[in-house]
């Protein structure tokens, strides 16, 4: 048994938060030591208990989950009743923590009304006489703590050593004086400042503890008690702040004990010839240097030996000395390990300060485990927290068990061990860390203020028992030999913690750390709710985060597969599940309160919310069956449905397979679903009538697991940490969006089917109320699938775009579908709003106009469009317009006063055959006439391009009268070449109906087209190909159709123009005007007016010359085709290619390629009829062989036009 000093420290570094380091100061300056409290020194302090609590998650009707499962932190309770015997605190495989007794009422009374950050209390187990002790800084409690698990334990009470001036927090030492079974031990109490005092019986403390001897250590100014240990029965060692040893002995002399005691040294007789001759007859002795002594370690004494090992940690130092049973002490060496352990601490620990100032390396506590190995307990400082924080949450001490092993000469450390503690800041309830050992060469453990750590030398597994109350404290850790087991002090209660030798050696790195985590889990939601159990569970610090994400998962599988390790049965299901949600509610509140969420990846979040979302749509899934049974009413679908999943998945054996699905099987909650929907299609598909009833038993059991699910996690988003999107959500799989769909279909059809009767009309009032909430889950579905695919991270898998793309193009499709059956059965509310939510205007506007449309105050729903112009702005309108526009109601369009929203919806979407209308009324004449301008240049009626035309030339000509001084006079050019245009059609038209003049009898269209062929086009009867390209333009014009300029020119070109030859040199204007024809394909149709320029006159005829004068020659020559073409082309300045051709140019034909693209309905065969004509027309011109005609032609024209034969 022994009792110790603070841990040597520096007292003004870490006084206050954001105090710099300072370099340690040197000296043998006055130390304290600290009881159990707080104290200035936060370095030593240990991590608050957390006392608030997080937000929680949802239950059933409140949805908050942690209901019933929070943590008491009102200590009082464990003071006033104690726990029964054998009451678990804590359970693993490797370590058990049971109540173990009661403490005595005296030490209840005294603890429970110390304030630890104020009162100092210290306290020890000895496992050797089967007492403990607690000592305040006057008085001190004595017990047999067996005693206490059988009846109530006396109580002995001792009076310590009083100081005039005690330094703050500071204690007694203590240690009993074992004097064998038979006999009560002694107790030796040693002051701050060195007084003793000793009681040879602790039997005396009955009396008021008044008879016992005094002595007094001789210690220097300054100087203070740092360790008081027992060495053996009758030997005690001392240490103090300078450095120095004392040994205590207790010796008997006439029946009586005393103690007696000498500082640390070898005594030397003033007659000793070795003191008269030192250098000749010994070695000089070796002198210890001064320093703090923060521990002491004395070998147990061999049988025969004459001494014993004694170890004194000296600062950075270690100290060997060897104690003879003779009674003298002798140093054997003094070493300094400081620099050896900091190379082997930061080899383990990378991220230790590199600076040895900033390190400040302090070795606490030293044991031994053999002749010549030991264990050392150090610290050192974490990283400086960032003032600004406040949180008090960045390590303030980081500890370490280093292993040494002294060989002859020097010191080697062996390895270096983390603990899984750390002070911080905000820690409280100070005290100096001390290490024990509970298994020589297999367990050790740490005892600090708040917590008990257990370490296994062996491998990695580590663990701790940490108090919950912040007016609890640890006091003394006991270590009963022989076992693997030690008792725990604590000021509430006395704990026995037992470890599994077995367990521990089976630890695996890989595996241990992941079911450490899933261990400490599980302790806080079996144990952590208990009342009466001091323990609080938490993390251990640099949690691991793989093992923390793997712990939390498998737990939550267990809670969700009612394992029972951590779920208890329970005949009651909706009890069992009830707890089960607890369980999973109690999982994510510990990950929450102990701030380990951050250190899970999003998918582990979602993995743990998805667990407990299905738990709970099952839970709901309970309750609704249990509704339906207590109102008498069958649920047949779901019995079957699960019976059917159940021998699917090979666990049909269950007597009552309902149960024990949502028993085991929750985590499969949704591969439920595809079995009630393949129940719906056998009673469709059976025609037996039971559809009425199969329909709205599945759509419940859909919608509750569905809804229940989304409405919990939308819930709790905050509690998981979840970042939207959910990673491939269960619930919007594809086979669950397909359910669903058809779940709304069959539903529509049983509701939307005639009824025979009033009990058939009746039986669809259930189904009917279901749609809308199909509809809903439907869309929630489908949106959250999207969202899925359209996420960062699904877009590392193959096909996931192209999955979005098709999905979103469904999901387009459904919902006008959807919410106009929802409008047809009653529920256009219900329609809007889920428009509303989606944003889906487009449904939206169609949903506003199913009554009547204009004039639009009294459209019905006018209100409701004014509203969402006024909420959705742009995004609204955008449809709005579009649905006028595609529905031609523009009138209704242009009624409503939103001009500023008609600008920007034209801006963005260009319909400049409507635009201009609303440019017109804003007085925006330019943009109108553009409008009209481009809108009628692909104007497919005549008379709609007429009135463009002729509307738009008005509007750019009353620019003039808005103050404009010029306008664009190309734009004015464009739109007489526009009218122009039509001024060619209406000729045209006129002269082909002409030919109708004669006929008598109404005529078809078709009737009139062959008239017109007839006697407008009689050179193409040997011509089918071309005859039938010149039927179809001219049923366009009879039609009302505007022709292209292509097209015009072929029909101007391809008629007879017996007497209108002046129509060739139209169409080969209106080609060199085009600008819109590629010019390959105007090269094209230039040669083929040419062509026929060339093939329309009998030139054979005319190159007869006998007996025919110049002038007649001449005359005939005037009278061609060709001469007015070269006549109308001579003056004209430089026009594209093909404006003017020789018969050579003229020659080529286009191929069949060229035809298809130009006439792209046209068979191959029909194409390959066209080029045949063609290459006909080309043959005949190349017999004409005009190229001398051509000359003369020429040379006419030039004369009669009196341009110069240069030109």
């Amino acid at each position: 048994m022994a009792t110790f000093s603070p841990h040597p420290r520096r007292t003004t570094r870490y006084s206050s938060i954001g105090m710099s380091p300072s370099p340690p100061r040197q000296g043998p300056t006055r130390r304290t030591r600290a009881g159990g409290s707080t104290q200035p020194q936060s370095r030593f302090s240990t991590p608050t208990r957390h006392t608030g609590n997080l937000a929680v998650d949802k239950d059933d009707e409140s949805m908050l989950s942690g209901s019933g499962m929070d943590v008491d932190d009102e200590a009082s309770e464990v003071f006033e009743r104690g726990p029964k015997a054998e009451t678990v605190f804590s359970k693993s495989k490797e370590m058990t923590v049971t109540f173990y007794a009661q403490l005595p009422v005296e030490v209840k009374q005294a603890l429970r009304s110390a304030d630890f950050y104020r009162d100092a209390y210290t306290g020890d187990v000895d496992t050797l006489t089967g007492f403990a002790v607690v000592a305040s800084l006057r008085t001190c409690f004595v017990w047999k703590y067996s005693q206490a698990l059988t009846g109530t334990p006396t109580c002995y009470i001792f009076g310590c050593p009083r100081e005039a001036y005690p330094p703050p927090m500071a204690t007694p030492f203590h240690a009993l004086v074992p004097f064998g079974p038979q006999r009560e031990p002694g107790l030796i109490i040693c002051s701050n400042i060195g007084q003793l005092r000793f009681w040879d019986s602790i039997g005396m403390g009955l009396a008021g503890g008044d008879n016992f001897s005094f002595s007094l250590l001789e210690l220097s100014e300054g100087e203070n008690v740092t360790n008081l240990i027992r060495a053996d029965a009758q030997t005690f060692i001392a240490s103090t702040s300078t450095g120095r040893l004392f040994r205590l002995v207790v010796t008997s002399s006439g029946g009586k004990y005393h103690l007696s005691f000498h500082p640390f040294g070898r005594p030397q007789s003033s007659l000793s010839l070795s003191r008269l001759l030192p250098t000749f007859w010994s070695e000089p002795e070796l002198q210890p240097q001064p320093g703090f002594v923060s521990a002491v370690a004395a070998e147990e004494l061999a049988r025969g030996a004459t001494g014993r090992n004694v170890w004194a940690l000296v600062d950075l130092r270690i100290q060997h000395w060897n104690m003879s049973v003779e009674g003298w002490e002798k140093l054997l060496m003094e070493e300094d390990i400081g620099d050896q352990t900091r190379t082997a601490v930061r080899e383990q620990f990378p991220n230790a300060p590199e600076s040895d100032v900033e390190l400040d390396l302090e070795l606490l506590d030293l044991q031994l485990q053999g002749s010549d190995s030991m264990v050392m307990l150090v610290s050192w400082a974490g990283p400086e927290e960032e003032p600004s924080t406040g949180l008090g949450t960045n390590p303030r001490r980081v500890y370490a068990i280093v292993y040494l092993r002294h060989l002859p000469g020097a010191f080697t450390i062996t390895k270096v061990q983390a603990v899984p503690y750390q002070s911080t800041s905000s820690s409280g309830a100070p005290m100096h860390p001390r290490l024990k050992i509970v298994v020589p060469e297999k367990l050790v453990a740490m005892q600090f203020g708040d917590a008990v750590t257990i370490c296994a030398q062996e491998n990695e597994y580590m663990d701790r028992l940490e108090l919950k109350s912040a007016m609890d404290r640890t006091l003394g850790v006991g270590v009963i030999q022989g076992e693997s087991e030690c008792l725990v002090l604590t000021a509430a209660t006395m704990m026995r913690t037992s470890i599994d030798l077995d367990e521990v050696a089976r630890f695996h790195p890989e595996t241990g750390r992941a079911n450490l985590i899933k261990s400490t889990m599980t302790k806080a939601i079996l144990y952590g709710s208990l009342p009466e159990n001091p323990l609080h569970f938490s993390f251990p610090p640099e949690i691991d985060e793989e093992a923390l994400m793997s712990g939390a998962e498998q737990l939550s599988e267990a809670i969700l597969e009612s394992d029972t390790e951590v779920v208890r049965a329970h005949h009651d299901l909706h009890a069992q599940m009830t707890g089960r949600k607890e369980r999973l509610s109690f999982l994510i509140k510990f990950i929450n309160d102990n701030s380990a969420l951050t250190k899970m990846s999003q998918r582990s979040r979602q993995t743990l919310a998805t667990d407990a979302e299905k738990l709970y749509a099952a839970h709901q899934l309970w309750l609704r069956h249990n509704e339906t049974l207590r109102t008498g009413h069958a649920d047949n679908v779901l019995h079957e449905a699960v019976y059917r999943y159940m021998n699917h998945v090979g666990e049909g054996h269950h007597e009552d397979c309902l149960r024990a699905f949502l028993r085991l099987k929750v985590r499969d909650l949704g591969g439920l679903i595809p079995h009630v929907a393949e129940l719906v299609r056998r009673s469709l598909s059976e025609m037996n009538g039971k559809s009425a009833e199969v329909v709205p038993q599945a759509n419940k059991i859909v919608l509750t697991i569905l809804q229940s699910a989304q409405n919990y996690r939308e819930y709790n988003l905050g509690v998981y940490g979840i970042v939207l999107p959910m990673i491939d959500p269960w619930t919007s799989r594809p086979e669950i969006i397909n359910v669903v769909n058809e779940l709304f279909t069959v539903t529509r059809q049983l509701v939307e089917a005639p009824s025979g009767d009033s009990e058939a009309a009746d039986s669809k009032k259930v189904p009917r109320s279901q749609l809308p909430e199909l509809a809903s889950c439907l869309f929630q579905c489908i949106q959250e699938r999207l969202d899925w695919l359209g996420s960062p991270t699904a877009a590392e898998e193959t096909g996931a775009e192209r999955n979005r793309s098709l999905l979103d193009d469904r999901f387009r499709q459904l919902r006008p579908e959807l919410l106009e059956v929802l409008r047809r059965n009653g529920f256009a509310n219900e329609a809007f709003k889920l428009a509303e939510d989606y944003h889906d205007f487009r449904s939206l506007a169609s949903l506003c106009h199913k009554g009547k449309v204009y004039p639009p105050e009294e459209n019905p729903n006018a209100a409701r469009i004014e509203t969402y112009i006024e909420r959705f702005k742009e995004a609204f309108t955008a449809e709005l317009y579009q649905w006028y526009i595609e529905h031609g109601e523009l009138r209704t369009m242009f009624a409503q006063d939103h001009g500023h929203f008609l600008d920007t919806f034209f801006a963005e979407h260009p319909h400049p055959g409507i635009s201009w209308i609303h440019d017109l009324g804003r007085g925006r004449y330019a943009l109108a006439s553009q409008a009209l301008l481009t809108e009628a240049e692909h104007a497919p009626e005549l008379v709609s391009k007429h009135l463009m035309l002729s509307i738009g030339k008005l509007s750019h000509l009353a620019q003039l009268h808005e103050g404009i001084k010029t306008i664009d006079q190309e734009v004015l050019d464009a739109f007489h070449d526009g009218l122009d245009f039509v001024s060619v059609h209406e000729t045209l038209i006129e002269d082909l109906k002409a030919a109708l003049a004669s006929v008598r009898a109404r005529q078809s269209l078709e009737m009139q087209v062959d008239t017109i062929a007839q006697k407008k086009a009689s050179n193409l009867s040997n011509r089918k190909a071309l005859q039938n390209v010149f039927k179809y333009l001219v049923r366009q014009l009879l039609q009302g159709k505007a022709l292209s300029v292509e097209d015009m020119a072929e029909v101007l070109s391809l008629k007879d123009n017996h007497g209108r030859v002046e129509d060739y040199t139209t169409a080969l204007h209106l080609l060199a005007r085009a600008q819109n024809i590629p010019s390959a394909r105007r090269l094209n149709v230039f040669r083929n007016v040419w062509r026929r320029i060339y093939i329309h006159d009998d030139w054979n005829m005319i190159r007869q010359t006998t007996g025919v004068s110049d002038e007649e020659l001449n005359q005939r020559l005037r009278s061609t085709a060709l001469y007015t073409a070269l006549q109308a082309v001579a003056r004209k300045p430089p026009r594209p290619e093909g404006y003017k051709l020789t018969p050579a140019e003229a020659l080529d034909v286009p191929s069949e390629d060229e035809i298809a693209l130009r006439w792209p309905s046209m068979s191959p065969e029909e194409v390959s009829a066209i080029v045949r004509d063609y290459q006909r027309d080309s043959r005949a011109l190349k017999d004409l062989d005009l190229e001398g005609i051509y000359q003369s032609m020429v040379q006419l024209v030039n004369t009669d036009e009196g341009i110069p034969d240069s030109a």
